[in-house]
């Protein structure tokens, strides 16, 4: 049976949200098989707010309230509407002919992309402070809609200061002018005032995020994970703090994924799959030693990070992961621990419950070798993307 989802198009950040869950279903290697993505989220949005895994380049961030702006040339609501969705295939367009080839939105779908730049890039345009208000882009139009109907009926006094000032449509006031002829010919090369601007914005958006003290604080290079810079030392105790607590829930909780493919590899009776997934499990007892992932671990302050982020990690997740680290603290050598199988067996069952691959032999026969075995780097590649277009606009100077 074909998986489908559905949901009430009211809410612009819970609608992307359940894009990058879809987009996380494209992924097998990325797919949440145990339920931890709650924590991994949290950990993301602390590090780097605003963030998400269907971003490609960061000058979308003003394509879209520059498309917005555009479209409120038209006279009617409809016609509002209509201008934006034109405007979102043309800016494909538009990209293509400025010769770029990755990271364009719609690069291959052109007019029947659904996924739509507005609509990935939304959330981050409310957690930067470009846009302002829990509104949706036809919230905007209906407002920018009633405000022209109210200023052709409003009858103009001699004294300007005589009446009230028009209401703000929402979008920042300060928000850079777009090139001239953008929607021809446009690349994702930010210039200088629109690097100041988004670096502003981010930084007074996000205070204290590691997001934010990267804008101001170019590392050598953006190679590895988000703890592999080689500056962290300089940076405030918080966020290296924060960093290590992703560093090492990133190592410990691999292993949980290592030992499920394994299962299911032992499950299917595929001797070449059981090798293969017991090196993995090897290696990653290897690296949790070396690493030291597990050692003078604060847990508690963790936790307490995670829950500021999001109080609504429930407790069947906490418990499952607390087990875990537990155990692993005791052995790592999860490979003969029947306490391990039996661990990740019942937190499959009770998150998938009859789709569980582990109790469900036709769930088990769609597996296709490999599952959630990808490494968390909470969001580091995007951010990363997108802190070398503020650094690249920065040398060109």
């Amino acid at each position: 049976m074909t998986s489908s989802f559905g949901w009430l198009d009211t809410d612009p950040t819970q609608r992307t949200r359940m894009l990058e869950v879809v987009d996380l279903f494209r992924d097998k290697g990325s797919v949440d098989e145990l339920g931890i993505g709650s924590i991994r989220d949290a950990l993301s949005d602390a590090l780097f707010p605003g963030t998400s895994v269907l971003h490609t380049r960061l000058r979308y961030v003003l394509f879209v309230p520059w498309l917005m702006q555009q479209a409120t040339h038209g006279t009617t609501l409809a016609e509002m509407v209509e201008q934006f969705r034109d405007g979102e295939y043309r800016l494909i367009e538009a990209l293509i002919a400025g010769s770029e080839d990755v990271g364009v939105i719609g690069n291959r779908a052109r007019r029947k992309l659904k996924r739509l730049p507005s609509g990935v890039y939304w959330s981050a345009l409310g957690a930067w402070g470009i846009r302002t208000g829990g509104f949706s882009s036809e919230t905007f139009f209906r407002r920018t809609a009633d405000l022209q109907v109210l200023a052709r009926r409003t009858t103009r006094a001699d004294d300007d200061e005589s009446h009230d000032p028009l209401p703000a449509t929402g979008l920042d006031p300060h928000l850079p002018r777009p090139p001239d002829r953008w929607l021809t010919a446009v690349d994702f090369r930010l210039t200088a005032e629109e690097e100041q601007y988004l670096s502003h914005r981010i930084t007074s958006a996000a205070p204290g995020s590691m997001l934010a003290w990267l804008v101001h604080h170019e590392p050598p290079d953006l190679d590895g994970y988000v703890w592999d810079l080689d500056h962290l030392a300089s940076a405030p105790s918080p966020l290296r703090e924060l960093a290590d607590h992703a560093r090492r829930f990133h190592t410990a909780i691999h292993g949980a994924a290592a030992l499920y493919n394994l299962m299911l590899a032992r499950r299917i009776d595929d001797e070449e799959l059981v090798d293969h997934y017991l090196e993995e499990a090897a290696r990653w007892r290897d690296e949790l030693h070396a690493t030291g992932a597990l050692d003078g671990w604060d847990r508690s302050a963790w936790w307490a990070t995670i829950r500021r982020q999001n109080p609504r990690v429930n407790m069947q997740t906490t418990s499952f992961v607390d087990t875990w680290l537990d155990l692993i603290a005791e052995s790592a050598d999860i490979a003969t621990s029947p306490r391990a199988e039996r661990l990740v067996a019942t937190r499959e069952r009770r998150i998938k419950g009859g789709r569980a691959r582990l109790a469900n032999q036709a769930a088990l026969d769609r597996w296709n070798g490999a599952s959630g075995l990808a490494r968390h780097d909470f969001r580091w590649r995007v951010a990363s993307s997108h802190l070398q277009d503020l650094y690249a606009a920065r040398r060109a100077t």
